[in-house]
């Protein structure tokens, strides 16, 4: 019986090691992407409302309101956030040379089939940032070229911090903005 527990234990202790390595290569249940605009033509710059835009203190809803933009009137996006609950998986099913960094323009990765990565936020155009064991890197052609996520549980927000004429900063969720896909 003595020698069944030390088996049993050497066992579960050996696997230990690659069961920190599987969690390690998952993306966090939240994902914040900093400074992305994501669509295509995006771009952060002075836009005009739209709408009567809400502008919290914080990236909440339920936060307090610093302002109200009014329709027609300027304010300056300044940055943003894609926040995504649940990562999305893309299944590799052939081999392809993908992920970019910045400064990079051959691939980083050689993807073969079983392979996941997860999808964090859009670039536009089919492009999108992506988690890939442990780490950040923009799609390519190749990615792009594949089925899209199975987005069944993944949720994402972009909030975007805007500064209206009065020098008032703060958070809004709305995408009532001309002047924000530089495209039109």
């Amino acid at each position: 019986m003595e020698v069944k527990i030390r088996k049993f234990i050497f066992a579960a202790c050996t696997a230990l090691p690659s069961v920190f390595v599987a969690a390690k290569q998952l993306p966090p249940d939240v994902y914040e992407t900093w400074g992305i605009c994501p669509f295509e033509c995006c771009t952060y710059g002075e836009w005009i409302a739209d709408a009567r835009i809400p502008v919290y203190e914080k990236r909440s809803e339920q936060s307090e309101i610093l302002f109200r933009l009014n329709p027609g009137e300027p304010a300056d996006g300044l940055t943003g956030v894609v926040v995504t609950k649940n990562p999305a998986p893309i299944y590799i099913d052939r081999p392809i040379r993908d992920g970019f960094r910045e400064g990079n323009e051959t691939p980083l990765l050689a993807l073969k089939p079983g392979h996941i990565v997860y999808f964090l936020a859009s670039l536009g155009e089919g492009f999108y940032t992506f988690w890939y064991e442990g780490e950040v890197y923009q799609s390519g052609e190749a990615l792009a070229a594949l089925p899209g996520p199975k987005k069944n549980r993944m949720t994402s927000v972009w909030w975007k911090q805007v500064r209206n004429k009065a020098g008032q900063t703060g958070w809004t969720r709305s995408q009532k903005f001309q002047k924000m896909d530089s495209c039109e």
